[in-house]
This record gives C-alpha cells, structure tokens and sequence, in this order.
C-alpha cells in the first residue's frame, strides 16, 4: 500500500495512484499496437513534461519489456549513440524470448537463456572475426565498445525483452538525424521496433524523407492535456488520502497548469503538505478544506520554487534583442498568443495573426515582415542564449513551443494581487487573458499596454548593445 504522500502526487518517476489515460487510453493503445507489430518506428513528440516518458514506461511495464534508454545531447553522433546503447545492456537483468519469425545478423542465432557477451559474439559476424572462443566476457564487451554499430544491437533487441528508447532525440544535429534514420532501417528489416521520442516535429520530417521508412513510421503525438483528464489527477490523489477536494479548485489548478500534468502533481502535493501531510498512515485531520488564496499560493510557490531556472530566459526576453532600437514587440507578442485561451502548443501562422491582433491595437500590429523575420531569426536567437522554448517549421507555417512550462512560470513567478509591483510589458501579455466575446477587457488591456510602454520609455536610462546578427522584429 503507498502511504508517502510524494508517491501518491508523483513529480518524478511513474505515478501510480494519480495515473491517468488519455482520452480513455487512446495513447497507450496506439504505442502498445506499433511495438506489436513489429517493424515500427514510434516517434514520439510534443512538448517538454506532456507525459512522453510515463507514457512508454507504462506501455513497457504492462508488455514486460525493460527499456535500454539512449538520451541524447547536441554533440552526439551515431557512433557515440550506438555505444551507449551497448553500454546500457545489462544480461544479468535481462529476459530472453522467442521469435521464430526473426534472424540475427548471422542467421544461425539459437535462442538461449545463457545470454552474454559470449552469446553475442555467436550472434554477429563481424565479433566471430575477431573474438576468440578463450575471450572472456569482459574482453568481449571491450571489443563490442570500441566498434559499435546497429548491428550489434539486432540480436538484442530480437531476443530478449529489450526496447531500444532513444530520448531527447531533438538535440542531435540534423546531419546525424539522416544519418540514424538511414541505419535505424536496419531494425526494420529485422522486425525490430524501436522508440523516439522528441519535443521537436522536425524528426518526423526528416524520417517522411527517407523513402525506406515510408509505412514504417508511427507518430504519437502528445498535446496538451484535456482538462477533464487533469482535474482527474486532483480527485484521484485527494480520493486516495480521504481528502475532500472541491471541483471547482481541481479546475482553478488545471486551467491553470498549461495542459502540463507534472505541474498539477506539484500542485497538488504542494497543498498536501501545506496542510501537514506527509503520510496516509494516521496523520491526516478530518474536516480538512481548501481556500482560493491556498490554491494560489500553492501555484505561485510550485512556480517560484521549481521552475525559477526560467527566470534568465524571462530576464533575456525581456530585453529583448537591440530593445531601444525595435520598433515592434514581436518575440514577446508571439509568445504572448501561446497564452490566450484555448491553450495550444502550436500555432499555424493564420492563427499567431490573428492571437496578435488580439493583443494589440491595429496600429501597433507588426507588419508581416516584422513578423517574418522574428520566425526565420527564432533559431539563432534561442541558440546564442542557449535555451529553446519555441521551434518554426517554415515549410508548414507552425510555430511550436517545446517549453509550455515556462508560461506557467511567468504567469504565476509573482503572487497574484500583489500590490505596488510594477508590472513590465511581456509580463502583461502573460497575465492577461480573455475570450474572444470579452471586447470591454480587451480595450482595458490595449490601456494597460500603452501605460507599461509608456513606464518602460521614461525609466529606461541604459541602451543595451545592439546585435546586428539579430533581426527579430
């Protein structure tokens, strides 16, 4: 029985109690049927902390398959990839299985429940070469780290529960994207699916161009979460404690969690222990309720405290790249239509037009080409600063974020209703949202504008330097 509070609300790791399928599993049932099929290459996207990782540990658990986890960084090669994946395997922990269907790299594989390095060898050509049957197991992984290729891992993934999760996949270079897509045909060809996962669209099209995955391919795309699936977090932890919960709290947390449900974990393990529980064992008073001011405080402390590494970012858009000399706003206009309501993690460029006009009076709307250059100069601006939160695919017109949990930071970094704090300019955009019927608050907020610009012009006294490379806006 799970007692722990923070096993209950979990912020890391695989929830149990507050575990939640989508759209009644759809999710599960769509990674679960790729994997069964055998052949398939399982890509994974949507934004940082939308449950990509619950989702494939869960499908793992449920199939009892153990996954050798590969996670990427921006100076990976395909080399250096295949050789942690060899590094990751770990017989001792491993289960064999059967797949009379399947041939190793040599074709004359025996299954065996005495799997090792030394079985390895047997498997693969390329070691009969140069291992010899007196190498011990230890030499034998020497030789197999110091020349890895997908091939080595054929006989793995064919014959025990082993799934290959390859994780933080936006973060290589699209150079060596081609380059793993053209080898990944190796598993395929092998009947061997594998996992990608990845906050960046980009990978799918980089693997729709490789006309040997054609069929092969299967997206899972993970959006933002329904509301009803996220206030269900709330009512299964609180349920779980004893706790009665309002619905109409469980819907102020969500509204305001950006569709994350990591956020609504933290949220409601933060009023957990603000009300003394730390266990289910005992320590829990009755009659325990809940106010609107612990509700917000429970949102402000979760972003302050955990998510405050955004804090440079915001400083950084704040102002803004050559911000005495742009005429127009445009980064943090852009970024403000990720806040208006529905809440979406992308956005076709017909819709940031019109999010945009929402934000601003006609006369201060950028310019399309204003507009243009910010989207084409997105990359290099994020990469100098060395964070991501947006990516633009030119070819469809999309602007993704990868970071929604960085709105949620700016909307809550400060307590609501605090008084004497002078709000700035991108600070507003995040604060304020309406909906579209909401015209006598929309012509309050184009006042609140006018006077945070007015503010910002008379107290700025430093010129930043300017950066010719930029041209956002």
């Amino acid at each position: 029985m799970i007692t722990d509070i923070a096993d209950i609300f979990r912020t890391v790791g695989q929830p149990t109690v507050t575990y939640v399928q989508r759209d009644n599993g759809k999710l599960e049932r769509a990674l679960d049927s790729a994997l069964s099929e055998r052949g398939q290459l399982c890509l994974i996207t949507g934004p940082s902390k939308t449950g990509k990782t619950t989702l494939y540990r869960k499908v793992l658990d449920d199939r009892g398959a153990r996954p050798l986890i590969v996670r990427c960084d921006k100076s990976l090669t395909c080399n250096e990839l295949w050789r942690k994946a060899l590094e990751a395997v770990d017989f001792d922990r491993v289960e064999t299985r059967s797949r009379a269907s399947s041939k190793s790299a040599s074709g004359e594989l025996e299954l065996s429940t005495d799997v090792g390095w030394k079985w390895l060898a047997k498997a693969s050509a390329k070691l009969k070469a140069v291992v010899s049957i007196d190498s011990t197991e230890t030499e034998i992984r020497n030789k197999v780290l110091a020349d890895p290729g997908p091939d080595l891992l054929v006989p793995i993934l064919s014959y025990t529960n082993y799934v290959l999760i390859i994780e933080d996949f936006h973060y290589i270079s699209d150079k060596e994207k081609v380059l793993l897509f053209q080898q990944w045909k190796r598993f395929i060809d092998n009947e061997i699916s594998i996992v990608v996962l990845g906050t960046t669209h980009r990978a799918v099209d980089i693997a729709n161009s490789n006309k040997d995955l054609i069929g092969r391919i299967r997206q899972i795309d993970i959006a933002q979460w329904s509301q009803t699936d996220l206030e269900a977090i709330c009512h299964l932890g609180f349920g779980y404690l004893g706790v009665s919960f309002e619905k109409e709290f469980a819907t102020s947390i969500c509204q305001e969690a950006v569709g994350l449900p990591i956020i609504v974990q933290q949220c409601c393990l933060e009023l957990a222990q603000s009300k003394g529980i730390r266990s289910i064992s005992g320590s829990i008073k009755s009659g325990i309720k809940f106010n609107n001011s612990e509700i917000e405080a429970a949102l402000h402390n979760v972003a302050s405290q955990r998510y405050s590494q955004f804090k440079s970012h915001y400083d950084t858009l704040i102002k803004g790249p050559r911000e005495k000399s742009r005429k127009y706003r445009t980064y943090e206009l852009i970024i403000g239509c990720f806040t208006l309501d529905p809440i979406k993690f992308s956005l076709s460029r017909t819709e940031i037009d019109r999010r945009v006009a929402k934000l601003c009076e006609v006369s201060e709307i950028p310019p399309a080409a204003s507009m243009n250059s910010t989207f084409g100069a997105l990359k290099k601006f994020q990469e100098r600063r060395n964070f991501e939160l947006l990516e633009w695919l030119p070819n469809e017109e999309v602007l993704y974020i990868v970071e929604p949990s960085f709105l949620f930071y700016v909307r809550w970094r400060s307590p609501k209703n605090t008084p004497n704090v002078q709000l700035d300019f991108f600070e507003i955009l995040i604060k304020n949202q309406w909906s579209e019927a909401d015209s006598e608050r929309l012509s309050s907020f184009n006042n609140l504008i006018k006077a945070a610009r007015l503010f910002k012009d008379r107290h700025s006294s430093v010129r930043p330097r300017a950066r010719p490379k930029d041209t956002l806006g």
